[in-house]
């Protein structure tokens, strides 16, 4: 065989190898159901938990998005069990590390919201920067209460700084898809869209690829609390987010 003949069949097999591995490259979903354990995180008027209703509708979203071989999806909770706050987004950070620190993706986290006032409904996505209004603040407070069950973090200042540096890459990716989240639910959620919000959620923070957290609806209104426990709104929504997902890395 001649020398030209075998430079030509490596060219084609160093590009065939080129398109396999960018084929076999996957893109990483990690799926963080809101509170567990110790922490119910919000409850109903009837007492249906805002954990109940996160973790459900997380496994939900996990087993429609595994149905698409490009995705790698995980959960930072499989059961009703406590992972403190600041795991989280770490755990994410190890599972894209592990795929490869190029990988595509993204961080979604999934609670139900609460108010004094059980008429307060609707729905409405965030994602991590300076709250600017008392309502987005009072969310992020109400979230970020499950760290009075968590042990106390020794992280260091230098450690805050650094992850703060890092996550502000993502910023505007992250706004894209809180945005394209709301758009996609609100089709389906009764209730008012209130829109796309911005706090210091610590479920968010470090976390080193785009990441949003969705309330999918108010659990102490009595109209959204049983719409939350429903199989069919839950179905729904995990549609929403799924054509969320798919938009988010086409894009």
């Amino acid at each position: 065989m001649s020398r030209t003949a075998l430079l030509l069949i490596a060219f084609l097999a160093a590009l065939s190898g080129v398109g396999q591995e960018a084929e076999a490259q996957k893109k990483l979903v990690v799926i963080d159901a809101g509170h567990g354990g110790v922490d119910p995180g919000a409850r109903g008027p009837t007492g249906v938990l805002e954990k109940r209703v996160a973790l459900q509708v997380a496994n939900r979203l996990a087993a429609a998005l595994r149905a698409d071989p490009a995705l790698e999806v995980r959960l930072t909770r499989t059961s009703d069990n406590l992972i403190p706050l600041a795991q989280r987004p770490l755990l994410a950070n190890r599972w894209r590390e592990e795929l490869g620190p190029d990988t595509p993706a993204l961080f979604i986290s999934i609670h139900a919201n609460a108010h004094d006032s059980r008429s307060v409904r609707g729905l409405e996505t965030y994602f991590l920067s300076e709250a600017l209004t008392e309502d987005a603040r009072r969310v992020a407070a109400l979230e970020n209460s499950a760290q009075r069950f968590e042990p106390v973090s020794n992280e260091d200042d230098l450690s805050f700084i650094l992850n703060d540096l890092r996550q502000n890459h993502y910023l505007r990716e992250s706004s894209d898809v809180a945005a394209t989240i709301q758009e996609r639910l609100r089709r389906i959620h009764a209730g008012p869209s209130r829109g796309v919000k911005h706090a210091g959620f610590v479920v968010l923070e470090g976390s080193l690829m785009p990441a949003v957290l969705v309330e999918l609806g108010f659990i102490t209104n009595p109209e959204e609390e049983r719409l939350l426990s429903s199989a069919d709104y839950q179905r729904r929504v995990v549609e929403g987010l799924v054509a969320a997902v798919d938009a988010f890395f086409a894009n």
